[in-house]
């Protein structure tokens, strides 16, 4: 783990084990580092903004001794996807599968969701089988409707908001992912915002198949 001072106000955990990722997010969300406002959770890393770094590496040793917990245990969620995206011939004759076997690939393994970005409520999901790893698209897409499915490089996700992308589009789903009526309350409820949080199960089920 590398602590590093960032920016004028932050402090910068990165090159964290999932160990490390995984107890200093129990702690994160029990209590933050002394002046720290609030954390933005990484791949590997967590920014902890408004933090000192002697505050911090203090705050640190306190965490070290902090038994190891699991992210946010949760039941598996199931979300329906109509597999009918653009890429999918695409998808299989690069991967040498039938749009058959990527379809039943991409829904058999339950996913957790690692992290969010890169917009609001985009849910980065580990678990996608090694068969369906591709580079993303050499040429992005100008606009993605929300709820598309996607893949990209090691990871599955949907588009939660209208938006460029250069990920592989294998299908669509009618869940809501980012609740932007809900985001503009004086005092917003992350679980009224956001339909996925950070540690949560999912897996997908065809609704369709071609």
């Amino acid at each position: 783990m590398k602590c590093r001072t960032y920016g004028d106000r932050g402090v910068l955990l990165s090159s964290l084990s999932e160990a490390e990722r995984s107890r200093l997010l129990h702690r994160v969300e029990s209590g933050l580092p002394p002046a720290c406002d609030e954390y933005v959770l990484g791949y590997d890393s967590i920014l902890l903004i408004g933090a000192q770094t002697i505050a911090v590496q203090e705050w640190l040793e306190q965490t070290n001794g902090t038994e190891v917990r699991a992210i946010k245990p949760s039941g598996c969620r199931i979300i329906e996807v109509d597999y009918t995206g653009a890429d999918l011939d695409s998808v299989a004759q690069a991967c040498n599968l039938t749009v058959t076997e990527v379809i039943e690939l991409h829904s058999a393994p339950v996913y957790t969701v690692r992290m969010m970005g890169f917009s609001p409520g985009f849910p980065y999901l580990d678990g996608l089988d090694p068969r369906l790893h591709l580079d993303r698209r050499s040429s992005p897409r100008d606009h993605i409707l929300p709820g598309t499915v996607a893949i990209g490089g090691a990871h599955a996700g949907i588009y939660s908001v209208a938006s460029p992308g250069g990920w592989h589009l294998l299908g669509h789903t009618e869940l809501n992912l980012f609740n932007l009526d809900a985001a503009r309350d004086l005092d917003p409820d992350p679980a009224q915002v956001f339909a996925l949080s950070v540690g949560q199960r999912i897996r997908f089920q065809p609704m369709s198949t071609p």
